[in-house]
């Protein structure tokens, strides 16, 4: 089924509480959990469409044929290619400050990432390695350093939603702040605010306890 919603924001920007709230409003929804969560994923389509973003075949259907939604990376790292793939699809920024996210990015996301996989599944090891390779440019394989520079990764990271909003027309794009709850995303997507709290799975207790639970399997 084609995506009807893209995600452009980066993870660590209230995405897994996007996730769990366009699941609730009907979405099934892709999330950097279903690459490790979903046996029909195939991390190659991710990998070959970064290395080869001029010439690369079109197998977007691969990872996203049964998902309406998807978001945080991988998708973020090609959401551009993804808005011409599915030119009906709205597009949601996910924003929190720059500094905010770099500390959360440092307590979470690099750490997981960066760590020893000995042990881990074949599935989990080739998921952390596309997601070094295509994250953030592929930082954490060329240029290490550079995420922990805070000047740069916080320059980075504003001149990603400068870009996404210059990329993406202001009536397809939804600019989406943390704590923002169901209001902005309900109206913009035309659906009722469900009776019930917005999901709020963004704290570091929820991101540990989800990937580990990923990485035991």
């Amino acid at each position: 089924m084609p995506l009807e919603i893209i995600g452009a924001g980066f993870g660590r920007t209230g995405t897994l509480s996007l996730h769990h709230a366009l699941e609730k409003l009907g979405y099934p929804t892709h999330h950097m959990i279903m690459v490790k969560n979903d046996p029909d994923q195939d991390v190659g389509v991710w990998n070959r469409a970064y290395d080869n973003p001029e010439t690369h075949e079109d197998e977007w259907e691969k990872v996203y044929g049964k998902y309406r939604a998807a978001i945080d990376w991988p998708t973020a790292a090609f959401y551009e290619e993804l808005s011409q793939c599915y030119p009906e699809a709205k597009v949601i920024l996910t924003v929190r400050s720059p500094e905010s996210w770099f500390k959360s990015m440092h307590k979470t996301s690099f750490p997981i990432l960066l760590s020893d996989t000995t042990g881990f599944s074949q599935n989990t090891i080739d998921a952390f390695d596309m997601s070094r390779h295509v994250i953030l440019e592929g930082l954490m394989e060329k240029d290490l350093e550079k995420i922990y520079d805070e000047a740069f990764m916080c320059r980075y990271f504003e001149e990603h939603i400068e870009k996404v909003k210059r990329t993406i027309p202001a009536d397809r794009l939804l600019i989406y702040e943390i704590g923002s709850g169901w209001e902005p995303l309900c109206k913009f997507l035309g659906k009722d605010v469900p009776n019930e709290p917005y999901p709020s799975t963004n704290n570091q207790d929820s991101f540990e306890k989800t990937f580990e639970t990923l990485t035991k399997t």
